[in-house]
């Protein structure tokens, strides 16, 4: 057993159960892109020593700018996907890419952004982290779903 202590937080590696205490998936609502910039910098600079890749699903564009111009974010180890197709038939096709991405465990952290997945799928997706080792966060900025709703409101 080896203990690290990181920012004053200590963590104790217990090889036989690591799996257990840590929280694989985390759901987290943003206000606005820089709320949402300061997240992926967060999640970035967590997942800086690991050396792997962090990916990152349907990314809001101005954010991932303000990463590397405002947070000093090395963005070498940054992917980036966007599906741009919202058909419901394609969203059963990210379920699993993104499933497939976790369970393989070559990315230290999934991001993905604005998409709404119902309980079960998400137990799946919690399921699919905690087998590859790999964080998923699903963050959603409220704000654009408020934009959305004004501009079909002003269309009508």
């Amino acid at each position: 057993m080896t203990m690290i202590s990181l920012n004053n937080i200590n963590i104790i590696n217990n090889s036989t159960n690591i799996s257990t205490k840590v929280n694989w998936l985390q759901i987290t609502d943003v206000n606005n892109n820089l709320e949402l910039s300061s997240q992926y910098a967060h999640i970035c600079l967590q997942h800086k020593q690991q050396k792997k890749w962090v990916l990152f699903i349907n990314p809001e564009e101005i954010s991932i700018e303000q990463l590397a111009q405002t947070h000093d974010i090395d963005v070498s180890k940054i992917l980036m996907v966007n599906y741009k197709n919202s058909l419901k038939s394609n969203l059963r096709v990210e379920l699993a890419h993104i499933e497939s991405v976790l369970t393989k465990g070559n990315c230290s952290a999934v991001i993905v952004s604005n998409s709404s997945f119902a309980t079960k799928e998400i137990a799946q997706l919690e399921s699919s982290a905690k087998q590859g080792e790999t964080r998923c966060f699903l963050l959603k900025n409220t704000a654009l779903g408020n934009s959305a709703l004004i501009e079909a409101q002003v269309m009508h």
